[in-house]
């Protein structure tokens, strides 16, 4: 009797317990209302990532993985040898322009004011003059040592129109246009663009001595400017408007002095000015460093 009266009290207080229990379980309901759903999740992480990406760290963690090529956990042997990189000491030998630094690695550009003649750089080295001096904008040091030929010009465009022509009529012009190493010339002036010259025997007028009768002198003897002259000489054709052939144009390298003349088919008339004339296109490389005296 006393064991059944026992067995009843302990299923008494087993379902207590019981009873217990499931008061302290939350409903689904409950839940519900105590913890967000995902939807309200995602929608605060990304107001998060929007407005408090400063304060969460992110901006910092993009600059490491970025300055660590896309990996926030470079390790030591990632690392580039130590000997591949730039010392103080090379750093300082740039700025100095000195000839042998140490690293030969290291890809320099340069800037200041006028061309770079008195700079001693590594070869390869280039130069941005910002003045533009003489049209001459980017450079690079191509040999040893320093002056004109130890350098030489990247980016450049110049016009120069020589004011020594002889035998012209009044404003016509050549002028030379040089782009890097490459050297154009045109003649003009005149209306619709024609370029002249007086009669023969006229003020002004130079014949050229292989002959006289037909050939006029444009530039004289070493009368091409320095910075435009061809190493090689050179021949055209001149025609009148209507595209008649008059004659040739010459252009002498350096083993014909740097000249210009005109060599016309038939003498050159000694009664009329021809102010008609027009040129085929001419252009060559040239080895001149680049034209310093322009005016």
């Amino acid at each position: 009797m006393d064991k059944l009266k026992q067995a009843i009290q302990q299923i008494g207080r087993d379902i207590g317990d019981i009873q217990g229990k499931q008061a302290s379980l939350l409903t689904t309901a409950r839940a519900y209302e105590l913890f967000p759903t995902y939807a309200t999740l995602q929608n605060q992480m990304t107001t998060n990532i929007k407005e408090k990406h400063l304060e969460l760290g992110l901006d910092a963690l993009i600059d490491t993985k970025l300055a660590n090529g896309g990996d926030p956990f470079i390790t030591k042997s990632k690392l580039p040898d130590v000997t591949q990189l730039a010392t103080k000491k090379d750093l300082e030998a740039i700025n100095r322009g000195s000839d042998t630094p140490t690293n030969q690695n290291v890809a320099t550009e340069l800037k200041g004011q006028g061309f770079p003649y008195n700079l001693n750089a590594e070869i390869g080295t280039t130069y941005i003059d910002t003045t533009a001096k003489n049209g001459a904008v980017k450079w690079i040091k191509k040999g040893r040592g320093t002056g004109a030929g130890a350098w030489s010009v990247l980016f450049g465009d110049v016009k120069f129109r020589p004011k020594n022509i002889s035998s012209n009529q009044t404003n016509a012009y050549v002028e030379f246009r040089r782009v890097n190493s490459t050297v154009e010339i045109s003649f003009g002036g005149l209306s619709w663009g024609w370029f002249g010259i007086v009669r023969r025997g006229a003020p002004g007028y130079v014949p050229q001595g292989s002959d006289r009768d037909r050939n006029v002198v444009i530039l004289n003897v070493n009368g091409v400017p320095v910075g435009f002259r061809s190493s090689n000489s050179k021949l055209g054709i001149m025609t009148n408007d209507k595209g008649k052939r008059l004659g040739t144009f010459y252009l002498g390298g350096a083993g014909d002095n740097h000249q210009l003349r005109l060599q016309f088919d038939d003498p050159v008339p000694t009664d009329r000015d021809i102010g008609d004339l027009r040129f085929s296109s001419m252009s060559y490389t040239t080895d001149d460093p680049w034209p310093e005296n322009i005016q």
